[in-house]
């Protein structure tokens, strides 16, 4: 009984630090036929790549979104670079972008006359030292926890995106947010959330991201309103987007670094 205990104020604890940001209220209207823009660049080599479609509603006929071929896609930097993206395979691909830390890029892309714009830093590096199991109660039994290892730096306004999956399991990932609000310049304490349980030997692979404030907004509003547009709906849904002039979605210019662990 008191190990219960003990896990149920550790538990309530972590849910407090997971749950206690910024709450996001979306005003979630019929988005079929706009534009939806999907692109990053990354600290990897090149090259990137940005997805340009039009929504529209699902029924049980139709489904899916309708992908645009005709559109000019530019990304630029605040050093002077500028690399003109080619469509291929239904994706716009970057030529010779080279990225680095610290810089800011500008997406553009123009639709039949219209142009929208998009822009986003990215943020310095920070060390994803590992992964670490951990026991959570879920207010009837013990589960299984992944906290990931990394050690938020001193200067705050740090913002991170986990994405997590079990390896051979054709599951779409389960997305994480966190930003410094708690814990400025301290080694993090808080688990990511999982779409399954977790199972002795199970190998989860998890991707760690630093990402601007725009990214993290998006993508912490995005369970919600997915959420609220289940059923017959458009996709993808509204979450904040960080692109102008009306398009869904989002640029983002990250850091990127991957651990696996296999549950004990």
């Amino acid at each position: 009984m008191m190990i219960n205990k003990k896990y149920l104020i550790i538990y309530s604890l972590l849910l407090c630090l997971v749950s206690c940001e910024e709450v996001i209220d979306l005003p979630l209207d019929d988005m079929s036929g706009k534009i939806v823009i999907e692109g990053a660049v990354t600290d990897e080599d090149g090259p990137y790549f940005v997805q340009v479609t039009r929504s529209r509603k699902i029924s049980f006929e139709d489904s899916g979104s309708v992908r645009v071929a005709n559109a000019t896609v530019v990304i630029t930097d605040d050093q002077g670079q500028t690399d003109t993206l080619k469509y291929e395979n239904g994706v716009y691909k970057t030529v010779n972008l080279v990225t680095n830390y610290g810089r800011v890029y500008t997406l553009s892309v123009t639709v039949d006359g219209v142009t929208y714009k998009s822009t986003s830093k990215m943020p310095e590096y920070v060390e994803f030292e590992g992964l670490k199991q951990t026991t959570l109660f879920n207010g009837s039994e013990d589960g299984v926890g992944i906290i990931p290892i990394f050690t938020d730096p001193s200067e705050k306004g740090n913002y991170y995106l986990f994405k997590s999956n079990k390896t051979n399991l054709d599951l779409s990932p389960a997305y994480t947010v966190m930003s410094d609000d708690i814990g400025n310049g301290e080694v993090n304490v808080k688990p990511i959330s999982n779409k399954i349980t977790l199972k002795k030997n199970d190998t989860i692979q998890v991707e760690m991201r630093s990402v601007d404030a725009s990214v993290y907004k998006y993508f912490k509003a995005l369970p919600l309103s997915t959420l609220e547009n289940s059923g017959v709906s458009v996709t993808p849904t509204n979450p904040p987007s960080n692109i102008s002039n009306g398009a869904l979605g989002y640029f983002s210019a990250h850091t990127t670094s991957t651990k696996d662990i296999i549950i004990k």
